[in-house]
């Protein structure tokens, strides 16, 4: 029967074979072209139109698509050029850009992207007639019009979504950018992306380079309309990935956006012209609605922080976040060392590890600690492991990692590096310190890693 025959093909992940389906008989062919075109990864204008071309041709195609990934494509300096499209051939996609176009000139300036390859008028054509889409990983380019445009009227209603709304079951979303010919990418203002924040399906949204700046950006984009940002509490989205980005306000209006945020994940990233500094206080103030909620915070991962931005001196990213108590379902924390514990002014935390954690963590990943102050965390955490049957029962791991490699002097450290591939390794010191929690884990039963971000070894699995 036709239903188990399409059940096995759902068993079939490779795209390859799939395809190979379609060519068994015409029965195959017939029943398995949707499933085809459930799932598409295109890399350049050619494939977009080709694809595009199957969907206007048989439109039960396209409401077959569930998931479009634009993330390996190839900019137009580095794909193979392709055959200038004729009239006759461009004629299908200039009518679908003028039922999308509001104006004569806006439908007149698309046509002519179309022809000239714009990757993003190609992009933006083909989004609104995935009807059923639920996956989505995209690409913007440096300078955009027509994805932003398209997003706000959208979200707004506006022609031609007054009738035929769009993006109405999209459940993530992952936004990257284009490098343009001077391989340079841009960033994202929270504008930008506050759009997929009021789709009524959302649950998990990932972005880089979102830059969220108190000051003014020379190439920010002209609206379209009447700023809109969703009303507080409005969004279903529960997950919230955040890479080289830079949050001056800590990202407060996608996050107050939130009803039921779970999880949050963000990597500061000093690199942006108008990136202003981490400031700890801020997304605490920002995440505190989402206290009783929140059970992963990945706050600054890996990030990048320089000495001094174009603001000015760098002076809030060792300010401490503020205690984690009040967040009542937090299970998984990845934090800086100074944003954990407020340790900037002194060799002792004001407060103790044992006043800072919630009741609620199972996994503690303490980032950027330095030699120097790794004593004061094992004691801390040694701490936090003599409260375990009372107060921490469900810790069941933990990891520091910080700098705990000799840059120069090796002969005097007592150790040599590995000589294959001349490979960093932390200091044998370190395990020292680092023995009595060993121990105290051990007996406990809770995993301890211990890392170095430069020794290779000690990240995997990180």
């Amino acid at each position: 029967p036709n239903d188990i025959l399409l059940q096995v093909g759902e068993y079939v992940e490779d795209c390859r074979d799939r395809y190979n389906l379609l060519f068994v008989c015409r029965h195959f062919h017939d029943l398995f072209l949707r499933l085809v075109y459930q799932a598409a990864a295109l890399k350049d204008c050619s494939q977009t139109r080709s694809f595009l071309g199957a969907l206007l041709r048989r439109p039960e195609l396209a409401r077959a698509v569930r998931t479009l990934d634009f993330h390996d494509w190839c900019p137009r300096s580095t794909s193979t050029p392709s055959s200038p499209l004729s009239d006759e051939d461009l004629a299908p996609f200039a009518q679908l850009a003028h039922a999308l176009s509001q104006t004569a000139e806006e439908h007149t300036k698309w046509e002519q992207d179309l022809r000239d390859n714009v990757e993003e008028a190609w992009i933006a054509l083909l989004l609104p007639l995935a009807s059923n889409l639920r996956h989505l990983q995209l690409v913007y380019p440096k300078q955009n019009v027509y994805l932003d445009r398209m997003m706000q009227r959208a979200v707004r209603g506006e022609k031609p979504f007054d009738d035929q709304p769009a993006f109405r079951v999209l459940r993530d979303v992952s936004l990257s950018h284009l490098a343009d010919e001077e391989d340079s990418r841009g960033s994202y203002l929270p504008s930008q992306v506050l759009p997929f924040f009021q789709l009524p399906s959302m649950r998990a949204f990932s972005a880089d380079s979102v830059v969220e700046s108190t000051r003014p950006r020379d190439d920010e984009p002209e609206p379209t309309g009447p700023a809109e940002e969703p009303t507080a509490g409005s969004s279903s989205i529960a997950e919230i990935t955040l890479n080289t980005s830079s949050g001056s306000q800590g990202m407060q209006s996608l996050i107050a956006s939130c009803s039921s945020l779970q999880s949050f994940k963000y990597q500061h990233s000093d690199s942006h012209l108008l990136a202003e500094g981490f400031q700890p206080s801020a997304f605490f103030e920002s995440l505190a609605s989402s206290k009783s909620s929140l059970h992963t915070l990945w706050l600054d991962n890996c990030g990048t922080h320089l000495p001094f931005t174009i603001a000015g001196a760098n002076e809030t990213h060792d300010e401490w976040f503020g205690p984690l108590t009040e967040f009542t379902a937090l299970k998984d924390i990845r934090i800086r060392l100074p944003n954990l514990l407020d340790v900037r002014y002194q060799y002792e935390p004001s407060c103790p590890l044992t006043d800072v954690l919630p009741a609620s963590v199972e996994s503690l990943y303490v980032e950027g600690c330095k030699e120097n102050s790794l004593a004061m965390l094992v004691g801390q955490l040694q701490k936090v492991l003599n409260k375990r049957k009372t107060q921490f029962k469900g810790l069941r791991r933990l990891d520091v990692e910080g700098f705990f490699h000799d840059e120069e002097d090796e002969d005097a450290s007592g150790y040599q590096p590995a000589e294959a591939a001349g490979e960093k390794v932390i200091k044998p010191r370190v395990y020292q310190t680092v023995e009595p929690l060993h121990r105290a884990c051990a007996e406990a039963g809770i995993e301890l890693y211990v890392r170095d971000r430069v020794c290779l070894a000690t990240m995997q699995e990180a």
